[in-house]
């Protein structure tokens, strides 16, 4: 799925961001079966978990080094 189809299935306000781009600054969240990521505190947590299992979209949820999670697309 590609960076503008996943955003249309997600709360409005949402911000995706490629999982390279913040992998590179960020070694914590990186991973080799993800292209995106999804902070909490950037989109709506329980509206974003009913859009990705309503739209059966495969993710992961993890939590950082701050405590925060996040959600591996």
């Amino acid at each position: 799925m590609d960076y503008n189809n996943l955003l249309s299935k997600l709360p409005p306000h949402s911000e995706l961001h490629y999982l390279s781009d913040v992998s590179s600054d960020q070694p914590q969240y990186s991973s080799d079966t993800h292209s995106f990521i999804l902070f909490e505190y950037t989109t709506d947590w329980p509206a974003t978990l009913s859009a990705l299992k309503s739209n059966n979209i495969d993710f992961t949820i993890k939590t950082d080094s701050f405590d925060l999670d996040y959600i591996l697309i």
